[in-house]
């Protein structure tokens, strides 16, 4: 049976975290990392870049590179107030909020959704079970957060795990989103500092050191997100672990 897991991430941080340290490929334009598990289980972590289009085809070339199963890993924003840095949020639903409003986009039980974890590897990690919303563009503010909390009751926010399942569903194959918690509800990030990274994720240094020298004081955004980003991805090795004891149904895949 073919135990070939194939994940997307956005950004080289979150791909490395989970892969490990191995030397990057590039296939057809994709940088992926491969891992293989402890239960024989091969992981294929593809790093595509922010936003849906990025993750969209990341996942259609995992899907055309024959995995059994489909899955989106990362950073998120945390949306539900109880949530705090580095806590686990396993998808159990996916809404998207586009230009006509609010919608589902996978949701576990179907066809698509045949996957079960060893949660015995999750041992003493804050894990949780609800819906996550992918966004279009970040939700920077404090207050932002709260009015999509309120909106939806979503509990975590990205910007690429309904692409992920919109793929692992034209593909037919099972589909599984985790979020670890990389600022809580409470926090604002300066929308000035995400201008200060490409969409792959990559510094664009001259526009940061302009900024630095025009606002010093976003030196202490900078560091805290940095210190705050490497805390959410500490307990990866245990999603690993999680991973690594997946149980993937029948695959029903199809052409088209």
């Amino acid at each position: 049976m073919n135990k070939t897991i194939g994940i997307v991430t956005a950004l080289p941080g979150e791909a490395k975290a989970l892969a490990g340290r191995r030397c990057r490929q590039k296939t057809k334009g994709f940088l992926h990392r491969h891992a293989v598990l402890k239960d024989e289980t091969k992981l294929v972590v593809v790093q595509s870049g922010m936003g849906m289009d990025n993750a969209f085809s990341a996942a259609n070339w995992l899907s055309e590179e024959g995995v059994a199963a489909l899955g989106c890993f990362g950073v998120s924003g945390g949306l539900d107030p109880g949530l705090r840095i580095g806590d686990l949020v396993f998808a159990d639903a996916v809404f998207l909020e586009g230009d006509g409003g609010v919608s589902l986009v996978w949701e576990k039980g179907g066809l698509d959704s045949d996957v079960t974890f060893n949660f015995e590897a999750a041992d003493g990690l804050t894990v949780s079970w609800g819906p996550i919303i992918t966004v279009q563009k970040p939700v920077f503010n404090a207050a932002g957060k709260r009015a999509l909390f309120d909106r939806t009751g979503v509990m975590a926010v990205d910007m690429e795990s309904a692409a992920v399942a919109r793929a692992a569903s034209r593909s037919g194959l099972p589909f599984f989103a985790i979020r670890t918690i990389c600022d809580s509800a409470d926090v604002t990030i300066p929308e000035s500092i995400y201008q200060c990274v490409d969409p792959q994720g990559r510094p664009r240094f001259s526009h940061l050191f302009g900024l630095i020298i025009r606002k010093p004081l976003l030196i202490s955004h900078l560091l805290r997100m940095k210190r705050d980003f490497r805390a959410a991805l500490v307990f990866a090795p245990q999603v690993q672990r999680c991973l690594a004891g997946m149980h993937i149904k029948a695959n029903h895949r199809h052409d088209g």
